[in-house]
């Protein structure tokens, strides 16, 4: 039989398609571990299918996730799909505003559940990123806004309250609210960014997380992230029901505008071990309770909200209670509005799936680098996965299905925490951190585990990342060049290219002075005359200028190590080479030398560092797919859309622009 016509027998010989999502797994580090005999389910996915020699493929640039993601569903490079970085930006727009990268309605390309329907397939679409809004009516779609699933459908933001015994009226301090998505994560309904000059000192803009020459602690390495309520504790009054020598605390919720009650008890009558939360002094049963060192069940509440009763469900968790009673810490979930309002299509899936498999719990955002608030990143974390199998397992087997895509958050976003930490030159305390990475990948395996008894034979399934993440020396401070979540001004400022000034107490671009921003992750923009609104750089100066930076960029050194910061620089012409261009491109596209690039997004994809990468995960197993094959074959992150198409009989992607991956499939 000929060679073409062996190949031809695989079309459309799976009936069904799994795309599981990893986001920021990393196929380098993975290996390690699946070798050390710590992943065991991936060991057996990878043992049953085929992957490449290095578990890895070639992601698109740059090594974020919007633009990775939908590469991965199209099939499509990030110049013809559109979505070029975690924020965009329109050539013509005003150079400080950018667009959410996460929404589907910036992608030109056509997407690969688009192409199943127009076949008549259904698809579920489980927290795909740049899946929302929905492309597909005939889908089940569960959010794509975010990191996690409907992330934006709380009521009120996580706390730790703080009591102790006293009489001293209630602190509330709020978090600090982050539209920009420094760690992935962004809050309430934004869709547009204006970008602004933060944490000035001289040209530089210093991003929280990077700690300086003179050092700093890892605690004030990052902000505080989640509300504070420091509250007293007293001799309990006025309760209808309270046991002898019960103490009381005030519990401000929703915002401050809802008060609960707390009731401090020993089961003993002697040592404090217990947490009781009523809605009123004068109720005779708690809507929950928890004890020390322990999680309360899903407690069931109803906060007024913009004008209505919500019902709502939160978890706390007692981290610390003195035995006397005299001091207690709890940490108190995001409250979850249980009536969805959007981010599930047909919008009753949100209900039905809380009916059917509870709450969600979203991971915290809480402060780090301590035992307790490390804990319980991990434990909330853990239940989040645990939900998200519940609720894929639910869809899988009471809905239809061709074609199901999904995607979980939890690696990167413990990259983001934490593994500049792993590294030994950053603390003598790496051990610690290590063990934290290496527990959100052991969740990970879970995960996989559950969800392949979800598969039978013939289903084809994938489990892929976006990209990886890299662990560096975090005394080595970043060249303040480059920014996902908007610009700065240092290496440019340095060179001359943008230049700054001061309007009432605030620092802002001088545009009228500015020849080029750094804006982004990876992009340099000329103020173009008659493109740029600010425009100041006459389009037939356009050329010398950008060859200038260009040169510039090569011979910028690090002040503190005297290394090249810039590993390669393009213009609008040749970084089409690389799949970038278009009118959402910089008209410089710059990577950096890895020790320079921050957890991901500044460097190229085959990239690694310190036993990190930030390469691309890549598996496939099942129906159509050789066992236990590894193939001498470069894949490349657009060749996972035609060859599922290819497997499933389905049409192709209209825009698809990689190769079905012929040598994985079985005769």
């Amino acid at each position: 039989m000929k060679q073409e016509e062996k190949k031809m027998k695989c079309y459309g010989k799976a009936k069904k398609i799994a795309l599981l999502g990893l986001d920021g797994a990393d196929p380098m580090f993975m290996k390690k571990l699946i070798a050390e005999g710590k992943l065991p389910n991936f060991q057996k996915f990878m043992e049953s299918g085929v992957v490449t020699e290095d578990l890895g493929m070639q992601g698109a640039l740059p090594t974020i996730t919007p633009p990775n993601w939908a590469s991965l569903a199209t099939g499509a490079w990030p110049n013809t799909h559109g979505i070029t970085c975690f924020w965009n930006h329109t050539l013509g727009n005003p150079l400080d505003i950018l667009d959410f990268g996460w929404n589907s309605e910036l992608c030109k390309a056509e997407y690969i559940w688009d192409a199943f329907d127009r076949a008549g397939k259904k698809s579920i679409i489980f927290n795909y990123p740049t899946s929302w809004p929905p492309t597909n009516p005939n889908a089940i779609v569960v959010d794509g806004t975010s990191m996690f699933s409907n992330l934006r459908g709380y009521i009120d933001y996580e706390k730790i309250f703080e009591c102790s015994e006293g009489d001293f009226p209630i602190q509330v301090i709020p978090h600090e609210a982050d539209l920009s998505g420094t760690d992935c994560r962004v809050e309430g309904e934004v869709s547009e960014l204006k970008a602004e000059i933060k944490n000035f000192d001289g040209f530089g803009y210093q991003h929280p997380g990077c700690v300086t020459a003179e050092g700093g602690s890892e605690e004030e390495a990052d902000s505080a992230k989640c509300d504070r309520v420091i509250a007293p504790i007293k001799a309990a009054q006025g309760w209808a029901k309270a046991p002898a020598g019960a103490k009381e605390v005030v519990l401000t919720v929703n915002e401050g505008q809802t008060r609960r009650y707390g009731l401090i008890v020993a089961d003993d009558e002697k040592n404090y071990n217990k947490l009781q939360i009523f809605v009123n002094k004068q109720d005779e049963k708690p809507i929950g309770e928890v004890v020390i060192n322990g999680w309360s069940d899903w407690i069931y509440d109803s906060y007024h909200y913009k004008g209505e009763n919500k019902p709502v469900a939160y978890k706390v968790k007692l981290v610390e209670l003195a035995a006397e009673g005299r001091s207690m810490k709890f940490y108190y979930s995001f409250a979850l509005d249980l009536k969805p309002q959007n981010y599930f299509s047909p919008l009753e899936i949100g209900e039905e799936l809380y009916k059917a498999v509870g709450p969600m719990m979203q991971p915290s955002n809480f402060d780090r680098h301590n035992d307790i608030a490390d804990t319980i990143v991990l434990e909330t974390m853990e239940e989040m996965y645990q939900w998200q199998v519940k609720a894929q397992e639910y869809l899988l087997k009471h809905k239809e299905w061709d074609l199901f895509c999904s995607h979980i958050h939890g690696i990167d976003m413990l990259n983001h925490f934490y593994l500049d930490y792993t590294i030994p030159a950053t603390t003598p305390n790496y051990e610690r951190y290590q063990a934290i990475i290496l527990k959100m990948y052991q969740i990970t395996d879970t995960y996989i585990g559950k969800m392949m008894k979800l598969f039978d034979e013939e289903t084809t399934v994938v489990i892929a990342s976006d990209h990886a993440a890299i662990g560096r020396d975090r005394h080595i401070i970043h060249p303040l060049i480059g920014d996902m979540w908007g610009f700065n001004v240092g290496v440019l400022g340095e060179l001359g290219y943008t230049k700054l000034k001061e309007v009432k107490g605030k620092v802002e671009i001088d545009w009228e002075n500015t020849q080029a921003v750094a804006q982004r992750a990876t992009y340099i923009y000329i103020n173009l005359k008659g493109r740029d609104p600010q425009g100041i750089v006459d389009p037939k100066d356009y050329d010398d200028l950008v060859r200038r930076i260009i040169d510039d960029l090569y011979a910028y050194r690090d002040p503190q190590t005297g290394k090249r910061v810039i590993s390669l620089a393009l213009n609008r012409s040749d970084m089409e080479y690389l799949n970038m261009g278009g009118p959402h491109c910089g008209d410089i596209f710059y990577m950096m030398e890895p020790e320079f690039n921050r957890t991901h997004g500044n460097g190229l994809s085959n990239m690694s560092l310190n036993g990190y990468s930030l390469k691309c995960l890549f598996m496939m197993a099942g129906a159509g797919v050789k066992q236990g094959e590894v193939i001498n074959r470069r894949v490349r992150i657009v060749d996972v859309v035609p060859t599922l198409c290819h497997l499933a009989g389905a049409p192709m992607a209209h825009d698809v622009e990689g190769g079905v991956i012929y040598q994985s499939l079985a005769d």
